[in-house]
């Protein structure tokens, strides 16, 4: 019975105890498993973890990470990785800038160039004054031929032809492009419609031309969109009206010459730019050869009092930076945006490129200028009468370049292109006075091969021509 009484007292006190205790102890286990929680983030945080991924593509751009919670960081470099995660020292900045990897200077803002005293050096027939070369009497009697010839294959209604009747014509179509390119062999020496031995075949031209204008200033004379010769001719067609309006201030030409501009500044892309061989919509792609003797042709507007609106030359500039070769090289050019860079066009590109820049308004000082410059004057680009090697077409342009920066190396330049045109001219028989477009074969990308003996004979004159065509850029 006792021991009954002493288990059932201590029954009791066991509940007396709990009740009055498991409180506590409920604390008490609560507080261990927090204090081993703790301990184990301590000894997980000694373990380096991985760095958060970086959303990187294998081009220049940096794709955006997904969301994170926002905070307000310091912008950090992120140095480059080799593939065996073995880590290299900082390359050094480079001192001084070099032709492959130049320093880059803010590009200059687009400001077309002065025009005003664009026609200073053209000669006036009319006073007497052949050419400010007359002094050089080679020069003087290369021309003289060279104009003769080119009047006298024009047809009876006016118009010129690229395929004869002379020998060795081309295969391309084209009257108009025929006739401006003659017409601007004319007025490049000083005959106008109004003054000058061959007037009244430079007034033939320009009527002709100006009757195969449509209602939407289009002078081309083939209605076929598409075709190669189309904007090529367009442009050199507004550059001859132009021409002869701002030499005569003959109201007459104001209009078509207008109406031409017109049509090249609606033709233009809207977005990117750039001219190709018919109209653009954003989605056409331009190329640098038309584009250049488009900008040429609003260029020479300005010259005769006819604007364009300044989106026309900034969406210019933004074309020729997307024909550079290289994003951060200013100094050369290709042919199309979309297209690798070529050798064989190189010089020619490079050249039409960086005459663009200079009617945009780049300083003569601009570094990329320099560059380019030293490019078109090297030993590699030396012009030469040679297979393969004669390239009028990359000639007219980097003449025109040069003759805008002027000094040593201008003159250096085009002593011995003049040299080597005179040289070559035919000087006998009934090709008197035009140069022969397969003797010898140029480079292919000269055009004579397929533009023929008139081709060959204008770009020849146009080169010669160029000290007194227009007065250059950076002379006062």
């Amino acid at each position: 019975m006792q021991q009954l009484l002493e288990e059932w007292s201590w029954q009791r006190r066991l509940q007396r105890d709990i009740k009055e205790t498991w409180k506590g102890a409920l604390i008490s286990l609560g507080a261990h498993i927090l204090i081993l929680f703790l301990m184990g983030l301590i000894i997980v945080s000694t373990i380096q973890p991985e760095p958060p991924m970086l959303y990187l593509s294998w081009g220049t751009e940096v794709e955006e990470a997904p969301e994170q919670p926002e905070e307000k960081l310091e912008a950090i470099k992120i140095p480059s990785l080799s593939m065996n995660n073995t880590p290299k020292p900082p390359t050094p900045e480079p001192q001084t800038p070099t032709a492959q990897a130049p320093a880059q200077a803010p590009k200059p803002a687009v400001n077309p160039v002065d025009v005003s005293q664009a026609l200073a050096n053209r000669p006036r027939r009319s006073l007497g004054s052949p050419s400010p070369s007359g002094s050089d009497e080679d020069l003087r009697q290369t021309l003289d031929r060279a104009i003769r010839w080119i009047s006298q294959q024009q047809q009876a209604d006016g118009h010129w032809s690229l395929n004869g009747p002379y020998p060795d014509g081309g295969s391309i179509e084209t009257n108009t492009g025929a006739t401006a390119l003659a017409l601007l062999a004319l007025l490049g020496d000083g005959h106008t419609h109004i003054d000058g031995d061959y007037a009244p075949q430079v007034d033939k031209g320009l009527r002709w031309l100006i009757r195969q204008q449509r209602s939407n200033g289009d002078l081309f004379d083939i209605l076929e969109e598409g075709r190669e010769a189309h904007f090529y001719s367009h442009a050199q067609g507004t550059i001859a009206l132009c021409e002869a309006l701002a030499m005569t201030r003959d109201e007459s030409l104001r209009a078509p010459a207008e109406k031409a501009v017109e049509f090249l500044i609606n033709s233009q892309n809207p977005r990117l730019g750039g001219w190709k061989y018919r109209p653009l919509t954003e989605t056409g792609i331009g190329d640098l050869s038309v584009t250049g003797w488009a900008l040429m042709a609003i260029n020479t507007a300005r010259m005769a009092g006819i604007e364009a609106p300044l989106e026309t030359y900034m969406l210019a500039d933004r074309f020729l930076d997307s024909v550079q070769e290289k994003e951060l090289n200013r100094s050369l050019y290709k042919y199309r945006p979309d297209f690798d860079a070529e050798d064989s066009q190189r010089l020619s590109m490079s050249a039409e490129g960086l005459l663009c820049r200079q009617w945009l308004g780049w300083p003569k000082d601009e570094p990329a200028l320099r560059r380019g410059v030293s490019f078109l004057t090297a030993e590699e680009n030396r012009p030469e009468w040679l297979p393969q090697r004669r390239n009028v077409y990359a000639w007219y342009y980097t003449a025109q370049t040069l003759h805008n920066i002027g000094g040593p190396v201008w003159e250096s330049w085009f002593g011995n292109v003049q040299r080597i045109v005179i040289k070559n001219q035919m000087t006998a028989g009934p090709t008197r006075g035009s140069w022969h477009p397969s003797r010898p074969a140029g480079s292919f990308q000269e055009r004579s091969h397929d533009a023929g003996r008139l081709y060959l004979t204008v770009m020849c004159v146009l080169i010669l021509e160029t000290p007194h065509r227009h007065h250059p850029i950076y002379e006062e």
